[in-house]
């Protein structure tokens, strides 16, 4: 296809036209343009991520919702096979066939009754027993930074952050068909000692949701270590992706809890300092201080969701995720969870503040995860970022935020709709989207079973020709328990820096 065959003026159609002339050859040419230039422009992808099963899979490097991600490419076309050239089939005979077959179960079945065959279900978060407590972070006032007086040594901040610090290790099963499966390090993180539970059995430790996403998947164990060198069985109490916040019990009480400062009390310049553990345990309860050089830094996730956080100078390496960010009073201010890490880049650390942190904390303790929060269940991208399409919407005079559906989840309920991969969102509710936040606006102040209704454009052929169409949608729940792989090609500015993995 190419440009010099000139645009055909848009030609009105119907629905029963839309039909016919589209979902009867399976083939979108939405589709053909945006394969044909997925590469063109500057890719920056929003998504609303929806539920699925957390794969079951050997770990991968520990994701953090302001990293940059390694993607795997979504392949939905194969080339032509050249039918002149049909590779040569080899024969078996059916005696053999069944032979293996006979022999394939007879493994399968002595393997069930040793049990040496992994089983796949077994969320640990369905636990009911790391469910429904009432405990909540409690956040102390902050004395003011002017009474110099009030404030402790550095010494002291350090001596009290130790006390406050976990480390956190990660174990897989490596499973051998013929022999017992042996646990394999896969992670390792930093927590921070929150509080006891009412029933005075457990104690409660924060961390980041990509050190301990894991743990949700059978085969997976936490291991919780002190800071006298204890070690314990750590229980997963839940995790929410979007926000990168986390949660694990133990069962020992007695431990020196954190103290928690207001950090909307913050102030530009502020002395901070930082306790976790670099590297793993090697350098366990590292400490290390930096100033605040922005408050309300707002950084979007890959989700689209955009979470406004501490920036500082504080040194935080892999292994730093999950620890604390501490004021000038000893109290923990925020959960280090990610830093930019590039040539020509220094001191940019970023740490989620406690204050925006703790309703997030306080519902995954109650709930296992977080309760009422709206998503549509698809994953989209800016269709200015294709020249293609971006060609598109300036000659029909579509708004510059327009948006191209990537996919549509099972749970989303645009399934049941006629809209289709590959179709643009041009309006939601009547209004355009002169930008893509318009629709993260509308999601983020909505509630689940709000219905939004929107407007669509699908190209109907090669010669530029689209057709718009309503559907309505309706707001599922999006607990934050799982994440998706999606197909990433040129990045922005901030996905260009971000750190993977810590």
């Amino acid at each position: 296809m190419s440009d010099e065959r000139g645009f055909i003026p848009e030609e009105e159609t119907n629905s029963s036209s839309r039909q016919n002339n589209v979902n009867d050859g399976t083939y979108h040419y939405g589709r053909q343009y945006y394969e044909e230039h997925k590469t063109d422009g500057n890719f920056s992808q929003f998504r609303d991520p929806v539920e699925e099963d957390i794969p079951k899979v050997e770990a991968e490097p520990a994701y953090s919702p302001y990293s940059n991600q390694d993607y795997s490419q979504n392949t939905y076309y194969s080339a032509p096979q050249n039918s002149d050239q049909e590779p040569e089939k080899k024969k078996k005979s059916k005696g053999f066939k069944g032979f293996m077959i006979a022999v394939v179960a007879i493994i399968v079945c002595v393997a069930l009754l040793i049990g040496i065959y992994p089983k796949l279900a077994g969320n640990k978060n369905d636990n009911p027993s790391v469910k429904g407590d009432d405990t909540t972070l409690n956040i102390s006032d902050v004395p003011s930074i002017d009474k110099s007086s009030e404030s402790l040594s550095t010494i002291e901040i350090a001596e009290n952050a130790e006390k406050i610090n976990v480390g956190i290790l990660i174990y897989g099963k490596v499973q051998s068909f013929l022999s017992n499966s042996t646990n394999s390090l896969v992670g390792e993180g930093s927590g921070i000692i929150m509080s006891e539970d009412k029933s005075g059995k457990y104690t409660y430790i924060l961390t980041c949701a990509h050190v301990i996403k894991e743990a949700g998947t059978d085969g997976y164990t936490i291991t919780v270590q002190d800071s006298e060198g204890n070690t314990y069985d750590g229980i997963l109490v839940g995790f929410d992706l979007k926000t990168d916040i986390g949660v694990i019990k133990i069962a020992k009480t007695g431990l020196t809890k954190a103290d928690f400062g207001d950090s909307s009390t913050l102030r530009k310049g502020q002395k901070v300092y930082a306790i976790g553990n670099p590297g793993g345990m090697e350098f366990f309860g590292s400490f290390t201080d930096g100033m605040i050089s922005s408050i309300d830094r707002p950084i979007s996730s890959e989700s689209g969701y955009e979470m406004n956080c501490i920036q500082h100078t504080t040194p935080i390496n892999s292994g730093n995720s999950g620890g604390a960010l501490l004021n000038e009073f000893g109290q923990v201010i925020g959960i280090n969870s990610s830093k930019i890490v590039s040539t020509g880049y220094e001191g940019m650390a970023f740490t989620i503040p406690i204050t925006d942190a703790k309703p997030i904390i306080d519902d995954i303790i109650a709930n296992g995860y977080v309760t009422d929060r709206p998503k549509l269940g698809i994953s989209y991208t800016p269709a200015m970022q294709y020249q293609q399409f971006a060609m598109i919407i300036k000659l029909k005079d579509l708004p510059a935020g327009s948006l191209i559906i990537r996919e549509i989840n099972p749970d989303s309920s645009l399934a049941k709709t006629e809209a289709e991969v590959y179709d643009l969102i041009i309006a939601v509710n009547g209004e355009k989207l002169d930008t893509a936040d318009v629709l993260l606006d509308k999601i983020e102040n909505g509630k689940v079973g709000d219905q939004l209704k929107f407007t669509l454009c699908r190209i109907i052929d090669d010669n530029y020709r689209i057709e718009e169409f309503e559907v309505t949608a309706t707001l599922v729940e999006d607990t934050g328990t799982s994440t998706e792989t999606q197909e990433q090609t040129t990045q922005n500015y901030w996905e260009q820096y971000f750190n993977n993995g810590f």
